[in-house]
């Protein structure tokens, strides 16, 4: 028995022996470590300064080439609410900014709206405003939120118009969530209901005494807004639309009105830039935009990478720590492509936010550094496509023929985008076992190659619009498809040609090529490749990207520049209760909180089709390194290791 154990044990040793070296063994590689060096640390230069174009009856001029940066002020929580206090803030968050980007900017003010009264509001507006008149600080406040408009009796179209007459630094006013309420039959504070339709006609009537006083006056109307599963609050903005006298009020003064998707709710993301886009189209908004915020991630449910999450809003708003601030520059890009010329930016609680006070000074973060200015820079250099240009990439547009009950605009997200660039929800999923808990839990589009979809308001008139495009509506839709996705895409693939390969996301628009990976939380087996031939040179593009990568790529002449970003946080210590979130933030804005090894990904980017080998240049932030390999086929390989931006110029 003895001798029986003997052999077991020697043969257990021998395989125990042979799987140590396996496993430790040098793994197979197709760049050796020695190839990679560490790149110098990018610099970031000012662009040439340059201000805003002035048009006489506007405060502010918006378009392509005069975008609108809004700032959100986010004083420390606690501290006094006075306007006093807010103008303090605004003013140093405003001169923080880099110059260059600061004469496109506009400090957002939205605290004390949710529980002041409008007597009380119209004082502290006044306190904050006359401080900021002085020091030439351009505001603009929030007049309605998700909770006001039941919280508190309405301001009048003479009380918002004399704020504007007393103030030269009020640049407009910010209405924003009105999905949460705006379409409801409960009992207002100060009012019965009165509903048309399902839409509260007392939010029609601050809607619209607000337009009014924005548009006498100069000022910016600004409407934020999304749509939810949650509350049913489908084709939210297009359903008020409905109301005529609201439709001519806002394109008898669109140069005034810019309309938002805003990045938070309980999905249907899709089908909300839809409706702004079309809107946008139509001229009843002059500019649209974007507001970012990685409160999405704890909205939509989330809680860590590779996981589905929870319900929505569970299990805590710290998690919005774990949103990637790579994320704001895919969403930015994602409307930019649309012909968004403002982005506004919210951080809640300022986790991974774009700034963070620190001993009563703004610091601003690496999120601003790495993801936003470069953005904000290529934006203000002329990325924005113009209207026409938009017009062009759109082959397909869809024409609301009613608000409610469209069979084309219903569901988790509107069937129309579903199976295009939108996931596919099942009616079991939808209505009997929601696997996503009532959120969609995706945001960032799957391809590029449908571009976006517009969903046009009831009374635009698409043939004018777009004469080119193949207009549907409901009735078109149904007997087209059938709600059968495959035929669906057939018909969209037949009007939009398949410009690149691969399973990332590509966009080319206005001499700018997108590409990035559309993974919102999956990090595991993330990696999508896309292949491409550049216009202007023909040489051939190849990469491979995991989640939360993106890259801007721009011929200009002999050269080629790439701006890559795939910017992560280590959120361990906030989340396991180690560090309050000041903690988090002060080491944040010091540039630390970027050095989990596991953040530090691979991409890959491959060009092809050169004669000679061209001279390549890099720079990168928090120790980014970059291997280059040459074959003599014409073909060169960059290989990145990397947590936050690289600058590449290849020449």
């Amino acid at each position: 028995m003895k001798r029986i154990l003997c052999m077991l044990l020697a043969l257990t040793m021998l395989f125990v022996i042979s799987f140590e070296v396996v496993a430790t063994g040098e793994p197979e590689k197709t760049v050796e470590d020695s190839d990679f060096k560490v790149l110098p640390a990018k610099t970031d230069e000012p662009l040439k300064l340059r201000t805003r174009k002035k048009v006489d009856g506007l405060r502010l001029y918006v378009d392509e080439e005069n975008p609108l940066f809004m700032i959100r002020n986010c004083p420390i929580w606690n501290g006094p609410q006075t306007g006093e206090a807010f103008a303090e803030y605004a003013i140093k968050t405003y001169n923080a900014l880099p110059e260059d980007i600061r004469n496109f900017a506009v400090i957002y003010i939205d605290e004390g709206t949710t529980d002041m009264t409008p007597a009380r509001q119209l004082e502290f507006w006044d306190e904050l405003l006359t401080i900021t008149d002085k020091e030439g600080v351009p505001i603009v406040c929030q007049s309605e939120c998700y909770s006001t408009n039941k919280k508190r009796d309405p301001f009048t179209q003479e009380e918002l118009s004399q704020v504007f007459k007393e103030h030269k630094s009020l640049m407009g006013f910010v209405q924003v969530e009105l999905s949460t309420n705006g379409v409801t039959n409960e009992k207002l504070a100060y009012d019965t209901v009165t509903v048309d339709e399902g839409v509260n006609k007392n939010i029609l009537k601050r809607l619209k005494s607000c337009i009014r006083a924005c548009a006498e006056n100069g000022g910016l109307f600004i409407w934020q807004d999304m749509e939810y599963i949650y509350y049913k609050k489908a084709n939210y903005i297009n359903q008020i639309l409905k109301d005529e006298e609201l439709y001519n009020l806002l394109k008898s003064n669109t140069e005034n009105i810019v309309i938002m998707d805003k990045h938070n709710g309980h999905g249907r993301h899709f089908a909300s830039q839809s409706n702004i886009l079309g809107c946008w189209l139509d001229d009843v908004c002059g500019n649209w935009g974007v507001n970012l915020e990685n409160f999405l991630w704890y909205e939509e449910g989330f809680i860590d990478y590779d996981d589905l999450g929870v319900h929505p809003n569970e299990p805590d708003p710290l998690t919005t720590v774990k949103y990637p601030p790579a994320l704001f520059g895919i969403d930015m890009i994602a409307d930019m492509v649309g012909g968004a010329t403002v982005y506004a930016i919210e951080g809640m609680y300022s986790r991974g936010g774009l700034y963070h006070f620190v001993d009563g000074e703004v610091i601003l973060t690496p999120t601003f550094y790495d993801v936003l200015y470069p953005i904000y820079q290529m934006i203000l250099n002329g990325s924005v496509p113009s209207k026409d240009e938009v017009k062009e990439n759109i082959k397909v547009a869809y024409k609301m023929t009613r608000p409610t009950r469209s069979p084309a605009l219903s569901g988790n997200d509107a069937h129309l985008l579903q199976g295009l660039y939108c996931d596919t929800y099942t009616w079991f999923q939808e209505k009997i076992n929601n696997i996503y808990f009532d959120c969609t839990k995706t945001w960032v589009p799957s391809t590029g190659r449908y571009f976006i979809i517009p969903i046009l308001p009831l009374y635009s008139e698409p043939e004018k619009l777009l004469p080119q495009s193949e207009i549907l509506d409901d009735y078109s839709y149904l007997y087209k498809f059938l709600f059968i996705n495959s035929k669906k895409v057939e018909f969209f693939n037949e009007h939009y040609e398949e410009k690149y390969k691969g399973d990332g996301v590509l966009f080319d628009i206005n001499d700018y090529v997108y590409i990035f990976n559309s993974n919102e939380n999956k990090t595991i087996d993330s990696e999508q490749a896309v292949s491409y031939t550049l216009k202007d040179s023909g040489k051939k593009i190849n990469t491979k990207f995991v989640a939360h990568t993106y890259a801007i790529i721009n011929e200009d002449e002999n050269k080629i520049e790439i701006d890559m970003c795939n910017l992560r946080l280590n959120a361990d210590l906030i989340m396991s209760g180690q560090e309050n979130e000041d903690q988090f933030m002060r080491a944040y804005a010091a540039g630390e909180r970027m050095d989990n090894p596991k953040d530090f990904r691979t991409s890959v980017i491959e060009l092809s089709g050169f004669e000679t080998e061209p001279t390549v240049t890099a720079t990168g932030s928090n120790g980014a390194k970059m291997s280059t390999k040459w074959s003599s086929d014409g073909t060169l390989t960059l290989t990145i290791i990397s947590n936050g931006e690289v600058r590449i110029t290849i020449e």
